[in-house]
C-alpha cells in the first residue's frame, strides 16, 4: 500500500510521534510518505531522528481549505496514495477536500486521540464524516462520546488501542543502583515516578502534595519528576510548594527524556496523576517495563487498571486517596511485585506494539 501520514499539527506530544511511530513501523511493508507543517515540533524530531525528509503544507484556518486541498490533492496522485492516516482534527476538512480533489480517492483512516466534548452533527461536519472510511478510537470510552457526539455509521467506528514497544534495555539491579545513586536515591528508597510535561493538569502537585502527608506518617516517599515545562517559571512553583511542605530534598526534577522506559525501571512505582487522560500513554509504557503503577481514575486509564490487579486508581485530584494508594504499595512489597507482574502480563498482550501496527495495517487493507 502506499500509505500518507497527515498531521499539520504545531506541537509534539503523544498524538505527534505517534505519527512518527507509525511511518517508522508501516514503513516495514509499504510506501510510506509524511506531510507535516515545516517548522513544527514534528518537523524537527523528523530532522533530528530520522533520514525520512517529509513533505510540507501550512495549517490555514479556513475550514474549506480549497487552495491547501488542491496542492494535497497533487501529493495524493504524485504519489499514488491508497490511504490517508490522520490524526489530528484540525485537519480532517483538509483531508476530505483533497481526496474528493484527486483523481486517485484515496481511504480516509482517522485516529482519533483527543477527547470529545461538544455535538458535531451539523451538516458540515456530517458531510465530512460520510467521507471518513474509519474511525479509529483509543479506548473504548472515546469511542462512546464519537459514537454520542458524531454522526457516523455503525460500522465505520471502532477502537484500537495505542501499542508501545518493550523496553529496548532491562536494566540490571547494578544499573538500577547506579542510576539511583546519580539521581540521589538510596538503594532501599521508596521512589514514585511521575512522567510527563509539567503543568497543572498533569498533577505534579498532587503527588508533593501526598508526600507531605507520607511524612506527616513517618513514611519517606522520593519523587523522580520527569518532563519540560509548559509554562516558564511552572517548575519553580512546584520547587516552592515542595519546599513549602518540607519535601523538596525527596524530589529529583529530571527534565525531559527520550528513553523514560529506563528510568521508569528505578521506580518503585509510576503514577499518572493528570486530572482526565484519553489513553495515559505512560501507564502501559511502565507496565511493559515491569513497574507497578497507579492512575487517576479517569477517562481512558481504568480500561488500562484494574484496581488491585495491575495496578491501582484514586480519585481524580484526591491528594487523600492518592496518599492512600502510593502508602499501600509502601507497605506491601509483595503486592507491589504482583501488581506489576500482572500490569506487565496484560500490557505485553494488549498494548504490545507489533500487534497494533499488525492490526493497523490490516485494517488500512479491509477499506480498500
Amino acid at each position: 500500500m502506499n500509505i500518507l501520514e497527515l498531521c499539520l499539527s504545531p506541537g509534539l506530544g503523544g498524538l505527534e510521534l505517534y505519527v512518527y511511530r507509525s511511518q517508522q513501523a508501516l514503513a516495514n511493508d509499504n510506501k510510506v510518505t509524511a506531510v507535516v507543517l515545516e517548522g513544527g515540533r514534528l518537523d524537527t524530531y523528523y530532522l533530528s531522528h530520522s533520514a525520512i525528509q517529509p513533505l510540507y503544507m501550512n495549517n490555514g484556518r479556513n475550514p474549506l481549505p480549497l487552495i491547501r486541498a488542491r496542492k494535497l490533492a497533487k501529493i495524493i496522485d504524485d504519489n499514488d496514495i491508497d490511504v490517508i492516516h490522520m490524526h489530528w482534527g484540525k485537519d480532517l476538512p483538509l483531508a476530505v477536500f483533497a481526496k474528493l480533489l484527486s483523481s486517485k480517492k484515496p481511504s480516509i483512516i482517522y485516529t482519533r486521540q483527543m477527547m470529545i466534548t461538544r455535538y458535531k452533527k451539523d451538516a458540515y461536519h456530517r458531510f465530512l464524516y460520510r467521507h471518513v472510511d474509519l474511525l479509529l478510537t483509543i479506548t473504548k470510552n472515546l469511542e462512546a462520546l464519537c459514537r454520542q457526539y458524531i454522526s457516523i455509521e455503525d460500522g465505520k467506528i471502532r477502537t484500537l488501542y495505542y501499542g508501545v514497544k518493550a523496553p529496548e534495555k532491562q536494566l540490571s539491579e547494578g544499573e538500577i543502583s547506579d542510576t539511583r545513586k546519580e539521581k540521589d536515591f538510596q538503594p532501599d528508597d521508596f521512589v514514585v515516578g511521575l512522567f510527563g510535561r509539567l503543568e497543572d493538569g498533569k498533577g505534579q502537585h498532587l503527588l508533593i502534595k501526598a508526600m507531605a502527608k507520607a511524612n506527616a506518617d513517618n513514611k519517606t516517599v522520593k519523587a523522580l519528576i520527569v518532563g519540560h515545562e509548559m509554562t516558564e517559571g511552572y517548575r519553580n512553583t512546584l520547587e516552592k510548594l515542595a519546599d513549602d511542605l518540607g519535601v523538596s530534598q525527596q524530589i529529583y526534577f529530571n527534565g525531559f527524556t527520550d528513553r523514560p522506559q529506563e528510568l521508569m525501571q528505578i521506580c518503585d512505582c509510576v503514577l499518572l496523576a493528570s486530572y482526565e487522560e484519553t489513553f495515559g500513554l505512560v501507564l502501559p509504557e511502565a507496565m511493559r517495563a515491569g513497574v507497578a503503577v497507579i492512575g487517576s481514575d479517569a477517562g481512558g486509564v481504568p480500561e488500562i487498571i484494574e484496581h488491585q490487579d495491575t495496578g491501582l486508581l484514586f480519585r481524580p485530584k484526591d491528594v487523600d486517596d492518592l496518599y492512600r494508594q502510593i502508602a499501600y504499595l509502601f507497605d506491601n512489597s509483595d503486592k507491589k511485585t504482583m501488581i506489576a507482574d500482572q500490569g506487565k502480563l496484560k500490557a505485553d498482550k494488549m498494548f504490545n506494539n507489533e500487534i497494533h501496527f499488525d492490526t493497523l495495517q490490516r485494517l488500512f487493507s479491509e477499506t480498500l
